[in-house]
């Protein structure tokens, strides 16, 4: 990451202003790139040729567009009327390989799905290759930019795109700024793109937003009544935000941010079966027509139930400690409902995620039953994701977003935060690049996934803060088997990986 150097802005683009919610710190200072694994020989032509094409098609073209600021130091888009050569949609680059992927020496280095499916237990796999220079290098665009400053100081677009064929499959690499979109919005590229690959391009969706923000008026007091937000009470301003402050900044970005360590987490189908038939049924004895504990709990939610009980199991925080338990949840949906966008399904590329949040003890998550984290999660989101509830909790976010400049945070000072987000909906998996296929890699009849369809996915990148007490669920493969990306203490890795060899050795007994 080296020094902002402005670049020299071209006349003839459009110029955009950044949508509010895709230029904040998380989002400016993260940037990902999304490897998906084809157990297929791709035409890598075909590919760019398509993406090439599907820029060209109505709006499209921002995703085209260059990252600058404005006089006021503002970020803004530049996008080019047309794309050539010289200022290409997307950055992209090509390379083959005369051997597997298991002996390529960066590209071994991957999770093999195939042997996971094998041993069919769950599994904890460490990714530290994917920050080294030489992994990095080989799996990225040459010379794409990582960091803000590297898109300021050149005329880069925003996408970064790196296709790698081997004998028996290929990998795909899609890179780009968060700020550009969330994972529905990936998906929503993703869905766009194979359209016009598979010579679809009349049911490419027109892309919204181009111009205009569908988020803006969220929360505005002015244009109507904001309901109160359910934890508006516990918003920590003042001294206990400072306090809260000095507690992360000590214990995080000073001391633990170089001892945190992202990992993969393979879980089986059959464990994650298991476990939510288990939690259904024990909600389903304790439910009654009286009883206000929803009766329906989804597989997310006892997800992030069991994954919080690791990592507490793990971290061993004071049984009295308060855990807020923050779930992200896309408001595509609602922003339909208020008519700010066509429907839910409408290509929105832009972050359009905020939160809802659980409170419990360390002590409720450890000694209840499963089934009651999971149903508590399931309260928080019937809560908290309606239409009110996101406009009020956008009016106080904006409010304090302007005025502190920092994020709004609800809680108490000393509370212990586990966060996830959940990709499934944006359905990775499903990305479908059949019409690209050249050659089959691996037999169909010995694997899971079809043609032309990822048999595993994985998520690395570069973040400019710590990231503790993080991760995504990437998704569900064709299998059924989830996978999940997760940043915790290096030091809290053996017993989470403890606690897995225990629920191999319970389903044996």
């Amino acid at each position: 990451m080296g020094l902002e150097r402005a670049s020299v802005p071209n006349p003839a683009d459009t110029i955009l202003p950044f949508h509010y919610w895709d230029d904040d710190h998380h989002t400016r200072g993260l940037s990902f790139d999304i490897t998906f694994r084809f157990d297929d020989v791709l035409e890598h032509e075909k590919l760019r040729i398509s993406l090439s094409r599907l820029l060209e098609i109505g709006d499209w073209r921002k995703l085209g567009a260059r990252i600058r600021r404005n006089e006021k130091g503002e970020l803004e888009y530049h996008v080019p009327r047309s794309f050539d050569d010289k200022r290409p949609g997307f950055a992209y680059s090509a390379a083959a390989y005369n051997t597997t992927i298991a002996d390529h020496p960066q590209a071994s280095q991957l999770v093999d799905p195939h042997r996971t499916h094998t041993d069919g237990q769950p599994s904890v796999f460490g990714v530290g290759f994917a920050s080294k220079p030489e992994f990095r290098s080989f799996i990225r665009t040459p010379a794409f930019p990582e960091y803000l400053e590297d898109w300021l100081s050149s005329d880069s677009p925003q996408l970064g795109i790196r296709i790698i064929t081997f004998e028996d499959g290929t990998l795909v690499t899609v890179s780009f700024l968060h700020s550009l979109m969330d994972m529905m919005g990936l998906n929503a590229v993703l869905d766009a793109w194979t359209a016009v690959l598979d010579g679809r391009e009349e049911e490419v969706k027109p892309f919204e937003g181009f111009s205009h923000d569908p988020l803006a008026g969220l929360g505005d007091t002015k244009a109507r009544s904001v309901q109160k937000y359910v934890f508006a009470d516990t918003l920590i301003i003042g001294w206990t935000w400072f306090l809260f402050a000095v507690r992360y900044v000590l214990g995080v970005e000073l001391f633990w941010q170089h001892r945190e360590e992202e990992r993969v987490i393979f879980l089986p189908a059959k464990h994650m079966k298991r476990m939510r038939e288990k939690a259904r049924e024990d909600l389903a004895a304790k439910h009654t027509d009286e009883s206000n504990t929803p009766c329906f709990i989804s597989e997310g939610d006892v997800l992030f139930a069991w994954w919080t009980r690791v990592v507490l199991r793990a971290a061993k925080p004071s049984p009295n400690r308060t855990i807020n338990m923050r779930n992200t949840y896309c408001c595509r949906s609602l922003l339909a409902d208020l008519g700010h966008i066509p429907s839910a399904s409408s290509a929105l590329v832009t972050n359009a995620v905020f939160a809802t949040l659980t409170f419990l003890s360390v002590r409720q998550v450890l000694e209840e039953p499963l089934s009651f984290t999971a149903s508590e999660i399931r309260k928080s989101l019937i809560q908290q994701r309606n239409i009110e509830q996101l406009q009020a909790l956008v009016s106080i976010q904006r409010k304090t977003l302007d005025n502190t400049h920092h994020p709004a945070l609800f809680g108490n000072p000393s509370m212990y935060m586990i966060m996830i987000s959940n990709w499934a909906k944006s359905k990775l998996f499903e990305l479908d690049f059949s019409a690209a296929v050249q050659m089959e890699g691996l037999p169909l009849e010995s694997r899971a996934n079809s043609l032309g369809k990822p048999s595993s996915i994985q998520g690395t990148g570069t973040k400019g803060y710590a990231t503790r007490n993080t991760g995504v669920v990437i998704g569900k493969d064709a299998a059924g088997n989830v996978w999940c990306l997760y940043s915790l203490r290096k030091d809290l890795w053996p017993a989470v990986e403890q606690q897995l060899r225990q629920m191999s050795d319970e389903s044996r007994a």
